[in-house]
């Protein structure tokens, strides 16, 4: 606003001095026409002006949109990869009722081939699949070597029967068949279906390279320039203080939890991993930068469980800038644990959760363009060295 006003004024002051030049003379003689040239210079300046302030864009922000791209997309690639995973079982459970409707076909074509090597023999039917009803004569030859009436009712049953048996093995045999196509057919929908899958991946897949590829081009561009380092470093102190304004607020409604002062150098390490960055003050190797880090940075595998390093209450499980997805739980008597960097949050403000609680996965959703979490553990909004809060690896 302040650079505005000094603008106008400087065009002012060029205006009146053109004016009172000799090729000013005829504007000097309109002041209206005068006024409104000055107005429209204004207006261009103001323009310019605006461009550059859209310019200006803030880092942690650029960093943060990436980000919640990059989130966006792991998103639909899990979800894409559990749509295959199911259609994969689908596709199992199918070829399973395949192969036992073919092993049930294979037993009825045998048995029809026999029935059918025995007509072609005798030019009779033969009277089922068992010695004892297989018989080298037809039906009316069978009736007629009864002896009684009786004996011939009971052939009759018997022979019909007999014929029911093998209608209903014809039409298991047809029915069988058509199932056996059925499935042949979903299993190629489900096939095709996959496939489309698969190939819809593998388009995420590459856009999400190329997002992570934009968000290290980012990253580098800052770390070779001074100017944009430090504004970084400005806004994270910035970030830096909202964290510890949010956690004073939760200070308010007091938690009533006890013990977390006893369970020092006791704590489980929140994620499995090594550690990458240390807590303290360091001085930046490239542009000699005194930096203060509040927490630690453990290198883990993305994707690894994180889980709570004490009991205690959810007081925020949301994106926070410059930290990317955020959890912060209250443990009471003033101390609180952050953990930052997250790819999947489970819990939401207001849970109640105990120790070793799965909180989240590990991402690299913060400032950090690498897999890992960061973890803050914080006494009335101010930081502590988290390594002599957590156990000692062996």
């Amino acid at each position: 606003m302040l650079r505005l006003k000094h603008t106008s004024v400087i065009l002012l002051i060029l205006m009146v001095f053109l004016g009172s030049c000799p090729g000013g003379l005829q504007a000097a003689k309109d002041p209206k026409a005068r006024y409104e040239k000055i107005q429209k210079e204004i207006k261009k300046k103001k323009k310019a002006l605006e461009k550059v302030k859209k310019k200006e864009v803030s880092i942690l922000d650029e960093i943060e949109s990436t980000n919640r791209a990059l989130d966006r997309i792991k998103r639909e690639l899990r979800a894409q990869r559990r749509k295959i995973r199911r259609n994969e079982k689908k596709i199992a459970r199918v070829r399973q009722e395949i192969r036992k409707i073919s092993r049930k076909l294979d037993r009825q074509k045998t048995w029809l081939k026999r029935k059918v090597v025995g007509m072609q023999k005798y030019g009779v039917s033969s009277l089922g699949g068992t010695p004892s009803a297989s018989l080298k004569t037809d039906p009316l030859m069978l009736l007629m070597t009864a002896e009684d009436l009786p004996q011939v009712i009971r052939k009759w049953r018997y022979l019909k029967r007999l014929a029911e048996y093998e209608y209903s093995l014809l039409k298991d045999y047809s029915e069988n068949i058509q199932g056996l196509k059925q499935r042949q057919d979903r299993l190629s929908s489900l096939m095709k279906k996959l496939k489309g899958q698969k190939n819809q991946l593998e388009r995420k897949n590459a856009v999400l390279r190329e997002k992570k590829k934009q968000k290290r081009r980012l990253l580098a561009s800052v770390r070779k320039e001074r100017d944009l380092y430090k504004r970084m470093l400005l806004e994270l102190k910035e970030s830096s203080r909202k964290l510890r304004k949010l956690i004073d607020e939760s200070e308010k409604t007091k938690y009533l939890q006890k013990g977390f002062f006893k369970a020092k150098r006791t704590l489980p390490w929140p994620v499995r991993g090594v550690l990458a960055l240390p807590y303290g003050s360091y001085r930046d190797p490239k542009f000699k930068t005194p930096v203060f880090r509040n927490g630690i940075h453990i290198k883990s595998r993305e994707g690894e469980a994180v889980k709570a390093v004490y009991s205690g209450k959810v007081v925020f499980a949301d994106w926070f800038r410059g930290y990317g997805k955020v959890v912060i739980i209250n443990h009471g008597e003033g101390y609180h644990t952050v953990y930052a960097n997250l790819s999947e949050i489970f819990l939401s403000k207001g849970d109640i959760i105990k120790q070793g609680a799965l909180i989240g996965r590990v991402g690299d959703s913060g400032m950090l363009n690498a897999p890992g979490l960061y973890f803050e553990i914080r006494y009335k909004g101010k930081p502590l060295n988290p390594l002599q809060w957590l156990k000692r690896k062996g």
